[in-house]
C-alpha cells in the first residue's frame, strides 16, 4: 500500500485541473490554488530545485553558506488525480490519504533506520499553519537524492478540500538546524480562515 500512495502521489499531482497535460505550474498558481501563503526566509536564497527521483518538490532556497537548504511542494486537492486498480473497492478521496502519502514520503527520502515522527495537536496545526492535520519527521535522507547534506526534518500539513503542503529541511548539523527549524516552520503555510 505504501509503494501504491507515493507512486500515485508523485507521478498523478502535476496534472492540470482539466485532466489536460500541461507545463508545471508556476509556484505562485500553486499557492493561490492551495490557499497557501510562502515567505522566503530571512537570509535564505532561491537555488534551482533539485531533481528528487520519485517526488517533484516546487521550489528551494537555502543560506548563504548552504548549511541549510529547504525544499517545498504544494499538492492542491483540485489537481490530485488518482488512479487505483483494485476491483473490489473504489479509489480513495485525494482528501483521505494525506497520512499515507506523508509515511511514504518519509520512507523514500531517508536512508533507512530510525525516523521519529510527531503529530501536531489539532489546535497547534490550525493555529500554526492555518491546517487540519500537520505531522513531522527527522531521518537521515538518502545520500543519493541529496548529496551533501545527511539530515532531513520534512514537515507534511493538510488542509481539507485545499491542499497539502511539504516543507523537506536538509541539513548536516543538527545543533544549528535545531536553532532555526522551529522559526522556519511557517514559512509555507494556509492563510487563515480560508
Amino acid at each position: 500500500m505504501k509503494a501504491f500512495a507515493f507512486v500515485l502521489f508523485a507521478a498523478l499531482l502535476i496534472a492540470s485541473p482539466s485532466g489536460v497535460q500541461a507545463a508545471p505550474p508556476n509556484f505562485q498558481t500553486l499557492l493561490e490554488e492551495a490557499s497557501a501563503t510562502f515567505a522566503t526566509p530571512a537570509d535564505f536564497a532561491d537555488v534551482p530545485v533539485p531533481d528528487v527521483p520519485g517526488f517533484p518538490f516546487d521550489r528551494a532556497v537555502q543560506t548563504g553558506a548552504g548549511s541549510l537548504r529547504v525544499l517545498y511542494a504544494v499538492r492542491p486537492i483540485s489537481r490530485m488525480k488518482i488512479e487505483y486498480n483494485d476491483p473490489h473497492s473504489s479509489a480513495p478521496h485525494p482528501d483521505h490519504i494525506f497520512p499515507l502519502v506523508f509515511e511514504t514520503l518519509v520512507g523514500n527520502l531517508s536512508g533507512g533506520g530510525n525516523t521519529p515522527t510527531r503529530q501536531f495537536p489539532e489546535k497547534e496545526a490550525k493555529k500554526r499553519f492555518g491546517a487540519d492535520w500537520a505531522s513531522a519527521a527527522t531521518f537521515d535522507v538518502d545520500p543519493e537524492k541529496f548529496p551533501g547534506y545527511n539530515q532531513g526534518f520534512l514537515l507534511a500539513q493538510h488542509k481539507a478540500r485545499k491542499a497539502d503542503l511539504f516543507t523537506l529541511f536538509l541539513y548536516n548539523d543538527p545543533a544549528l538546524a535545531k536553532k532555526r527549524l522551529d522559526a522556519l516552520l511557517p514559512s509555507l503555510s494556509f492563510r487563515a480562515g480560508d
